[in-house]
């Protein structure tokens, strides 16, 4: 991998704010403790995933495959959760059913996508890179699957709620232009980039092959009933694929990625426009009580 290779959560803190990515990786100062819970979390359904991915033949019958990948939650739940994380016993139980509804929706024997992501993959937890324009990028994609017509990458969130959308991709032009502040979709449009042209690198990659980019948020729906004995927990995700959105606005995800990428091989940590980055990134930012840029529009007032 080239030293000026970058992944899209790299080129994403700077997006949100060059001095966040200064303090993060550069100087690499210690941000405040937060909870592991999500991102344990994150862990289990991801690795859920990935074992019954591996365990799975095309031909395999769904309900074999959805018991199987009970089995591995249960399995993965008891290796990654710490009852450390959670408020009570009662909060921890909670979360596992949530978390155990997800995948169990995501494999429903009967109509789960996530049945046809088992049988077909090709690749999980697929590290990927590519360079485009001199500017190289690295990933690692959750699941590579094949389709009739190529292959089809998927990124497995919890949830997909304010992700880059047909609605929303025009904002990248007004973020590039310095006229609005939307790191989160900026970020979203480089893994989709990242994947997208990474994939093309792989040996299972073909000329010709259509390539498409999804996120997918296993928990974008969730119902709680109560029952005589307890409750009962349903879920339901759904995908959201980016890939129109990238061949739509090409020339600007790439703008937005030279501009990132170029501002941290050139180490230039300038917090631009630092109205905009001081009004909507600096209230949630780790760094906020200790930054100079921010501390010193205090001092002025």
């Amino acid at each position: 991998m080239s030293p000026a290779s970058l992944s899209p959560s790299r080129l994403a803190n700077y997006a949100t704010c060059p001095r966040l990515y200064d303090y993060r990786y550069v100087q690499d100062v210690n941000a405040p403790d937060r909870t592991e819970l999500y991102l344990n979390q994150g862990t289990i359904y991801h690795e859920t995933i990935e074992d019954v991915c591996e365990a799975t033949s095309r031909d395999d019958d769904p309900g074999e495959i959805h018991d199987r990948a009970m089995r591995i939650f249960d399995s993965k739940w008891d290796e990654h959760s710490s009852a450390d994380d959670y408020e009570s016993r009662a909060h921890r139980e909670y979360q596992r059913t949530e978390n155990r509804a997800a995948i169990e929706s995501f494999f429903n024997p009967d109509d789960g996508v996530g049945i046809d992501h088992a049988r077909r993959s090709v690749a999980t937890e697929c590290w990927v890179e590519c360079e485009v324009d001199g500017r190289a990028l690295h990933g690692k994609a959750d699941n590579v699957i094949r389709t009739d017509d190529g292959l089809h990458v998927f990124d497995y969130k919890r949830k997909t709620h304010g992700m880059l959308s047909d609605g929303t991709a025009e904002y990248l032009g007004d973020h590039l232009n310095g006229e609005a502040h939307e790191p989160k979709r900026v970020r979203n449009a480089f893994q989709t980039a990242a994947y997208i042209e990474g994939v093309k690198n792989e040996p299972f990659y073909e000329d010709g092959m259509e390539v498409r980019f999804s996120f997918f948020g296993l928990l974008n729906k969730t119902s709680f009933e109560s029952t005589p004995t307890g409750y009962d927990v349903s879920a339901r995700g759904w995908g959201r694929e980016t890939t129109e959105i990238y061949e739509d606005h090409y020339d600007t995800i790439w703008a937005l990625i030279r501009a990132a990428h170029d501002g941290i091989t050139g180490e230039t940590y300038d917090p631009e426009p630092f109205d905009l980055i001081n009004e909507e990134a600096c209230p949630d930012c780790d760094y906020r009580e200790m930054c100079a840029d921010r501390l010193s529009t205090e001092v002025q007032r």
